[in-house]
């Protein structure tokens, strides 16, 4: 009987130990949790950036014209000395035709002049002295003198210029690439030292972008930097590295509407495979100005006062604890954690999580 007696009290002791272990396992806090592991922090600012052709070569008309012929298009792949449009040259051959009149009627009026001065019968005339020293040297000025041949050499150089141009009605490509820039249609009557279109070479690209002055002094040449293209599908990070820093800033309207100070910084990208990029396309320039490796991290969020310091939440032997901790190195989101956790440590992400106080048991959510 005693026998008995004592395999229903065990019984009865072990179902209520169940209970509860069932019953503070239900009443475990979830909270999710950061495992702390050395590693490297950095202080970034990021600015966006433009891609440029790293060789690009703009087009201009010297003479200008109405376009009558259009060869190409915007995105188009030209060769050297492929033509790309053509000058109405009509007005100019109209021109030449006129000077080349000129320059005969006047060398025939010179051939007149000389003719009528009969140089050679004078000089015999005033050898027998039949004219005076004056009237043959007079005449000797006359022929010699600068007009006629200043005004022939004058047309001889217009109508040298009217061929240049006659040669520049017709553009072709100085270099092989692809058309940009290009906001031209037949018909249209050009000035001067109007721009044309640009080439650009393919493949090889430039990222420009504008730094603030006070961020400025951070940056120098052959720094490493990242850029990163935001698509629809995800967001490609690559490396680039500043090759040069303007010498002068320029001012810069920002987002803001407000007018700022800025230093143009080129950047030279070191292109993934794949990666379609164009002149014009937007990126971010990631610059990093500090950093510190090995270090222990958190997030700023997990801190807060305590007892004229700062601490945070940890869980060991799963059961939440108050951390005293000293911090050092910070950016935007994380801090540096230099006294009071070691690596492996468990911190508690949500300090305000409800329900959470010293000694409670957390279940750990990562």
């Amino acid at each position: 009987m005693k026998k008995k007696a004592k395999i229903i009290l065990g019984s009865l002791c072990l179902v209520a130990l169940v209970l509860f272990l069932v019953f503070n396992k239900s009443n475990d806090l979830d909270a999710k949790l950061l495992k702390v592991q050395p590693r490297t922090i950095a202080k970034t600012f990021t600015e966006e950036g433009l891609v440029k052709a790293a060789k690009e070569d703009p087009l201009y008309t010297t003479s200008g014209g109405k376009i009558i012929d259009l060869h190409i298009q915007e995105g188009q792949q030209v060769q050297k000395g492929q033509l790309l449009l053509t000058f109405d040259p009509t007005e100019l051959h109209f021109e030449l035709q006129q000077l080349q009149g000129q320059l005969k009627s006047l060398q025939a009026q010179q051939e007149l002049e000389l003719s009528k001065l009969g140089l050679d019968k004078l000089k015999e005339l005033y050898a027998i002295g039949a004219i005076s020293q004056k009237e043959y040297e007079d005449a000797l000025h006359t022929a010699n003198s600068d007009y006629y041949p200043g005004q022939i050499e004058t047309l001889r150089a217009q109508i040298e210029s009217l061929r240049y141009k006659l040669t520049q009605s017709s553009v072709y490509a100085p270099v092989s690439g692809i058309i940009s820039q290009l906001d031209l249609r037949e018909g249209m009557v050009l000035a001067p030292g109007t721009p044309l279109c640009t080439i650009y070479q393919e493949g090889t690209y430039l990222v420009e972008g504008y730094v603030l002055t006070e961020d400025a002094a951070h940056i120098h040449p052959n720094m490493e930097v990242k850029l990163i293209q935001d698509n629809k599908e995800q967001e490609i990070g690559f490396k680039g590295w500043v090759q040069k820093i303007a010498p002068a800033a320029e001012e810069k309207m920002s987002a803001l509407g407000l007018l700022e100070q800025r230093l143009k910084v080129t950047i030279e990208p070191e292109l993934p495979e794949n990666l379609i990029l164009k002149p014009g396309y937007a990126l971010d320039i990631e610059f990093t100005i500090n950093k510190q490796e090995d270090k222990l991290v958190v997030p700023k969020t997990v801190l807060f006062p305590y007892q004229d310091g700062e601490a945070l939440w940890v869980v060991r032997q799963n059961t939440a604890q108050i951390q005293p901790v000293e911090t050092g190195f910070e950016n935007e989101r994380d801090i540096v954690i230099e006294k009071g956790l070691k690596a492996g440590d468990l911190v508690l992400l949500d300090p305000q999580l409800e329900g959470l106080k010293e000694g409670i048991r957390i279940k750990p959510i990562f």
